[in-house]
């Protein structure tokens, strides 16, 4: 794991295309590592420094508030996004947040999984939130009491 850089973005973009319908353009990810609260990593397979992962959060008010993650097409369902969540929540708690909140599509039934099995419960609704299908997103919350260790398990 490593901070999100310039020298990534060429990879980052690959796979934000590859994995969402309206991708973030590069410029929102040149604006994200200006922005002094965020904390965005990357998972790199070393030594090529080939970006598996990526996963953008904000740390602000004592909460850490996911903004985008993604994992590379051919790496997927390795548990790399579980593992890169995990560490950068356990980050986040270590630099005093208590909780976690996060959007999410409602019909992204993968993510939701996801994001429930590492404790996040849905807590409210926005309704057409996603303008572009009128989708809506659910809200969901973690408290991050009771991460352990490097990797975010609950003890």
């Amino acid at each position: 794991m490593a901070p999100l850089g310039k020298e990534h973005l060429d990879q980052i973009m690959e796979i934000e295309t590859a994995s969402f319908e309206h991708p973030w353009p590069r410029g929102l990810f040149l604006g994200e590592m200006a922005i002094p609260q965020a904390r965005d990593q990357v998972a790199l397979l070393e030594p090529s420094n080939l970006v598996l992962a990526f996963f953008c959060f904000w740390l602000t008010a004592g909460q850490a508030q996911v903004q985008n993650l993604a994992v590379h097409p051919a790496f997927r369902r390795r548990g790399i996004a579980r593992w890169l969540l995990l560490n950068c929540l356990a980050q986040a708690r270590d630099q005093g947040a208590h909780s976690a909140v996060l959007e999410v599509r409602a019909g992204n039934l993968a993510a939701k999984a996801l994001y429930e099995k590492l404790g996040f419960e849905a807590r409210e609704v926005r309704p057409g939130y996603y303008r572009e299908e009128g989708e809506d997103a659910l809200v969901m919350f973690r408290s991050l009491e009771g991460l352990t260790g490097q990797r975010g398990e609950k003890s």
